[in-house]
């Protein structure tokens, strides 16, 4: 999915009231408008153009259910600052409480029609100055986070469970064995641990991938 950021992206602080910007090849940017313009080129490229036109078929949207929302949804970060529709998470699943079915049946539509609606590809972009940096007039002193509608995140939450759910039941026609990361139970947080305790290291052969003797 390809996404874009609002045109009011919040103008990093800097030290001086009007102080310009270098960018990468040297030039200055002054102005709100002008340093804003600076910061989204150097920090959200363009990507390349995609077709919006819904892909139905498949059948991975079956297995979406009120079950597997709500528990996606729980997943959701409290503290995760909202996207420009300002529904943070808390407020969804209150909504959750009422709204059960419609909800499951909008991320189960979208599931099954193979589409991310274009009004939840627009994220809110904040600047931030990059920590520990000597100066602050260069353009990559700052970095960019994008806050996404809750919603939005929803919806790709359950396509990535969807995905990772159909590559374990491929049954080693999918993920290899040595993969722990972006798995349920073997992240790497667990493969550190496993790695402590054992201290051993084997490198497979194969794609260059490593696992544990």
């Amino acid at each position: 999915m390809i996404y874009g950021l609002q045109r009011d992206t919040h103008p990093p602080r800097i030290d001086k009231a009007g102080q310009a910007l270098v960018t990468a090849d040297g030039a200055i940017a002054e102005g709100h408008r002008e340093r804003e313009q600076a910061i989204l080129a150097a920090h959200v490229p363009k990507g390349p153009p995609g077709s919006c036109d819904p892909r139905e078929g498949g059948s991975a949207f079956e297995r979406v259910n009120n079950r597997l929302v709500g528990v996606l949804l729980g997943k959701a970060a409290n503290t995760s600052a909202p996207g420009d529709d300002r529904i943070s998470a808390d407020i969804v699943r209150v909504f959750w409480q009422w709204y059960e079915l419609q909800i499951t049946q909008l991320v189960r539509a979208c599931i099954r029609l193979g589409h991310h609606p274009e009004l939840w590809k627009m994220a809110k972009g904040v600047v931030i100055a990059t920590p520990g940096k000597p100066g602050y007039s260069k353009v990559r002193a700052y970095h960019v986070i994008s806050l996404a509608d809750v919603i939005s995140k929803l919806v790709e939450r359950t396509a990535a469970h969807l995905i990772a759910d159909h590559l374990e039941r491929m049954k080693g026609r999918g993920l290899p064995n040595g993969q722990f990361g972006c798995r349920e139970r073997r992240s790497y947080a667990v493969f550190s641990v496993v790695r402590g305790r054992t201290g051993l290291w084997q490198s497979c052969p194969s794609f260059g991938r490593t696992a544990l003797g």
